[in-house]
């Protein structure tokens, strides 16, 4: 079997394509290409987040994949993700997705630690940490609306107070 990588490793040394395509603000339909004549094992690990090709945000990996790909094959995966850049318009389905990076260690170390997490702590602890969001901010920030048009908070005090305890055990300042 042959030795995992990671993804953006493997990205930056060319021997694999990463490109995606916007869902919502909690996942994204990943496709991971290779390049070369040899079997790779690829980890899409935590804080590896998918490059926008627009004025989206950049999407972040909230949990580990693993993929094997055969020589010149493709694999889907649906990524659960996070959004970072808060300022910019959150992803959808046009949006597009061209590459692979690595986010901050500690964003990468919250992100690993809270992957059991609900989808919504683990976007305020992103924002903290790529915003500098505040619990406000992020509450006042991000809305969803109901069959009938009624719009509320996505991001609730528990989500918050969640957040802030990851981050306060880990060491990682934060304004939240």
């Amino acid at each position: 079997m042959p030795q995992q990588m990671s993804s953006a490793d493997l990205y930056e040394r060319g021997f694999v394509r990463a490109r995606a395509t916007g869902q919502s603000i909690t996942t994204i339909s990943g496709e991971i290409e290779n390049l070369i004549a040899k079997k790779l094992r690829v980890a899409i690990e935590p804080g590896t987040y998918f490059v926008a090709q627009g004025d989206s945000q950049n999407m972040v990996t909230r949990r580990k994949y693993t993929v094997t790909l055969y020589p010149t094959s493709t694999e889907h995966v649906s990524v659960d993700a996070a959004c970072i850049n808060a300022n910019l318009p959150i992803p959808g389905k046009s949006d597009r997705f061209y590459g692979v990076r690595r986010v901050s260690d500690n964003l990468a170390r919250f992100l690993e630690v809270s992957r059991g997490a609900d989808p919504m702590t683990v976007q305020a602890g992103v924002w903290a940490l790529t915003d500098s969001y505040s619990g406000d901010d992020v509450k006042n920030h991000l809305y969803v609306q109901d069959q009938q048009g009624t719009r509320r908070q996505a991001v609730t005090d528990e989500h918050i107070i969640d957040a802030k305890r990851i981050l306060r055990e880990l060491g990682i300042p934060n304004r939240l």
